[in-house]
């Protein structure tokens, strides 16, 4: 298996994408903890509340890692929607499917290598914003709480890294790219819809719009539900988070739909797996 993740980051490294991945990232951090700075420099020339300036920190938080989830996400986009079918288009998938292996130890083999790097890169990412917001803005962290924050966040690009994979057995990897962009928009947009529509009191309709978009894909709903854990919970995510506008959270995911995410990975992995043993290559 150590074989297979090595080989896998010799694969990203060799892409282009993966090094501009990494700079766009290096300058994002760089530019948020500048504007970050910049910001609480500002707040305290203006002697504003202990309450106020606990506020302005949670605000950051959730727009850094707003714009985090989607670094994560397009690196999962670019590194696998080519998984299969770009492999298979280059003749190496045949070179390696030609081992004395079951095809679904490789494709689990696969999804683990991408696993560890999207892992690792996520980590980096998160712990960077975090330790910024703690560090300039004086965001209060609880290691309990930036665990279980952190445990969340990395469960979303790996939700999404399970069906891209998925997609790239049956779809090209530009179409499997596309669809799967396209997916996690829409998970997005739901959750942005439910935000806005929470001043007026969120309708049926659009609650059950929210709740289909989380169980056709529910990579928006793992996030909402990390900042919740990462916020302290109920002490107070509900002042960071009910009053911002489209990053309002007039609801959070239970511990019976994290279930139903491990249930919904575990699906379609077996799919994937299945899939991949029958494919023609």
């Amino acid at each position: 298996m150590t074989m297979y993740i090595s080989a896998t980051f010799k694969e990203l490294t060799r892409k282009r994408v993966f090094l501009v991945t990494l700079i766009l990232t290096f300058i994002f951090l760089v530019l948020f903890a500048f504007g970050v700075r910049e910001l609480t420099g500002m707040t305290g020339q203006n002697q504003v509340s202990p309450a106020e300036r606990l506020m302005n920190s949670m605000v950051l938080m959730v727009l850094g890692l707003f714009f985090s989830q989607f670094l994560a996400a397009f690196f999962v986009l670019f590194s696998t929607m080519g998984t299969v079918t770009g492999e298979q288009e280059n003749g190496l998938l045949l070179a390696v499917a030609a081992r004395p292996i079951p095809r679904w130890k490789l494709y689990l083999a696969k999804w683990l290598g991408h696993a560890v790097w999207i892992t690792v890169y996520s980590t980096a990412l998160f712990v960077s914003v975090v330790w910024t917001i703690h560090i300039q803005a004086g965001f209060p962290v609880l290691a309990d709480e930036m665990l279980r924050g952190l445990g969340l966040f990395l469960w979303m690009p790996l939700l999404l890294l399970t069906i891209t994979m998925l997609g790239s057995v049956y779809l090209p990897m530009l179409g499997n790219g596309i669809c799967a962009a396209l997916l996690y928009g829409f998970a997005l947009f739901s959750g942005l819809v439910e935000g806005v529509s929470s001043y007026g009191g969120t309708h049926p309709a659009v609650e059950k719009f929210v709740f289909l978009t989380g169980l056709l894909l529910p990579t928006d709903s793992v996030y909402r539900r990390s900042l919740y854990e990462l916020m302290g919970g109920a002490d107070w995510a509900g002042m960071a988070l009910s009053d911002m506008g489209p990053f309002s959270m007039p609801s959070v995911p239970s511990n019976a739909f994290l279930l139903y995410t491990v249930g919904y990975a575990a699906v379609l992995l077996l799919l994937g797996c299945r899939a991949f043993s029958r494919k023609d290559l």
